[in-house]
């Protein structure tokens, strides 16, 4: 089948985005700074329910209520590639530009598309001399994220907003029908 055609098991093939927020995106990569001027070094990456965004606080409350094992059942089946079925057919290109509309609520430090993550990331990775395929997993680790175009607040797959519900999208994974350690 070509990638044009849409087959009968096809699930969203045509989606319908929501409103962005204007986010101005810088063309120069190697300047993009998170909330530099704002933070010491030392304060990055911290999460504490008094320095993190409310967003970020809330997001992993959900994903430690939320991800169950029934939730995992629940999305294998989902997005089970069984019979054929599929969401859409696209390149990486293609993939990565749909991840210029994802704002990732986990990250503390960051509020620009994912695209920028993505891009900053393997090209932090070029500059420290790492060997290109490490470059490339730089640029494709949150490749997943994807999932936010058939997602729902209800199943935290919302993406198009760094307030929306994506418990299921990102963040650190913890193992299911386990208790999870308080620290």
């Amino acid at each position: 089948m070509m990638s044009s055609e849409v087959s009968p098991t096809t699930i969203n093939q045509t989606q319908t985005k929501q409103a962005q927020p204007d986010i101005e995106i810088p063309t120069d990569f190697q300047s993009i700074q998170t909330n530099a001027g704002t933070k010491e070094l030392s304060e990055f990456r911290t999460y504490d329910d008094t320095t993190s965004p409310a967003r970020v606080v809330e997001h992993y409350r959900d994903m430690r209520t939320f991800q169950t094992v029934e939730f995992y059942k629940r999305m294998e089946e989902k997005y089970s590639f069984e019979n054929g079925k599929f969401r859409r057919m696209m390149t990486i290109e293609e993939a990565l530009e749909e991840l210029e509309n994802y704002v990732d609520a986990s990250d503390p430090d960051l509020d620009l598309p994912n695209l920028l993550h993505l891009l900053q990331t393997a090209e932090g990775i070029r500059k420290a001399g790492h060997p290109d395929w490490l470059q490339l997993t730089g640029l494709l680790h949150d490749m997943g994220k994807i999932m936010f175009l058939w997602g729902t607040s209800e199943d935290g797959q919302d993406g198009y907003s760094p307030n929306g519900k994506q418990w299921a999208l990102g963040g650190d994974t913890f193992v299911l029908g386990c208790q999870i350690p308080n620290e």
